[in-house]
């Protein structure tokens, strides 16, 4: 027999009690009536064993009854695996391990399993679905960020002619391109491809490279690199699977790990987008090699962009959505250099 408290719903006040374990039902007395009640494990619900605190047992009724925590009790209430946990956790070398492990657990889950499972259902999306997020974000972004080009006719459909001859050079999965050009403060020099196939480059970038078309055809197909390897779809993914990763691990935390939490998913997204900007320089890269061009031209195109930047430190490209620029243009430089040189 245990001495216990008994607490009625609704109440803070405390009734004293008595629990007695027999044939496998928990029989409690209530002060000092004859009546008593027999509960089945399944008719109460318990949180887990935390110490030698008093088990907290809420019954049918909504009362919760305060037990002292005691092996016979304890196995009632957990079976012999509750108790094999609770060893479990009660040791020190199990402690250490799991502080190891965990935080391996979460990089292999953050770092492997996400990337590849939102690879994987990005291919499912349909186009119609694209095409639809692709009109609503450029709505959106014309309506908030991005200008009318101050760019000529002639000079868009100089650079759209010069496109359009690459894409009927090169092999292409996706059904549909098309290049629009913008003017942006907020983006400044730039140029980003939406899910559907449409690439918009800025005034500002054409302009920073001086209009030269074979720095612009180099950029073109990176961009085009992004949609062919479905890159939008796959981001919208990771983040959506990588929330609901933090959120299954760490609950409704806030607070104190909530800039944790920021940081280290912004971590893991700029991780997997890095991946994707190699992913879509060698495409460019290998797709300049297949039109007998030099990717010397997507080094240079780097390298413009390198003046805006400035140095970059090693340090910082675990916070970076891009890889560093120098070393793009190492890799650019290396493949011209082979190519030259087979």
């Amino acid at each position: 027999m245990y001495q216990a408290q008994y607490y009625h719903s609704g109440s803070v006040a405390s009734s004293d009690a008595i629990c007695e374990i027999t044939d496998d039902v928990l029989i409690v007395k209530v002060g000092h009536d004859d009546e008593h009640l027999t509960l089945a494990r399944s008719d109460v619900k318990v949180k887990s064993k935390l110490g030698d605190l008093p088990r907290e047992i809420v019954l049918p009724n909504g009362d919760m009854l305060m037990c002292p925590s005691t092996g016979p009790l304890d196995n009632w209430l957990d079976g012999p695996s509750g108790a094999t946990i609770f060893r479990i956790e009660s040791k020190t070398s199990w402690l250490i391990g799991s502080v190891i492990l965990v935080p391996l657990l979460l990089y292999v889950v953050f770092a492997h399993v996400i990337p590849q499972v939102a690879i994987s259902l990005a291919a499912y999306v349909p186009y119609s679905v694209k095409q639809i997020a692709s009109d609503q974000t450029l709505s959106a972004l014309d309506y908030s960020v991005l200008d009318v080009s101050t760019l000529s006719e002639q000079e868009i459909q100089s650079m759209q002619n010069s496109f359009n001859e690459l894409l009927e050079q090169i092999s292409t999965k996706n059904p549909r391109y098309r290049v629009m050009f913008r003017a942006s403060e907020s983006f400044g020099p730039n140029a980003f491809a939406l899910p559907d196939g449409t690439i918009v480059f800025t005034d500002e970038l054409v302009n920073l490279v001086d209009k030269e078309q074979a720095l612009l055809d180099a950029i073109f197909l990176h961009e085009v690199g992004h949609v062919e390897n479905n890159h939008s779809m796959q981001l919208v993914a990771e983040s959506l699977f990588a929330t609901l990763a933090i959120s299954y691990f760490f609950g409704d935390l806030s607070g104190a790990l909530e800039s944790f939490l920021g940081v280290g998913s912004s971590v893991v997204h700029n991780q997997f987008s890095q991946a994707h900007e190699w992913e879509s320089d060698n495409y460019a890269i290998a797709q300049l090699r297949v039109l007998n061009r030099d990717p010397a031209d997507f080094a240079n195109a780097m390298r413009v962009l390198q003046s805006l930047v400035g140095n970059e430190h090693e340090a910082n490209s675990w916070f970076q959505s891009h890889p560093m620029i120098q070393k793009r243009i190492d890799n650019a430089k290396r493949a011209s250099e082979e190519s030259r040189n087979p």
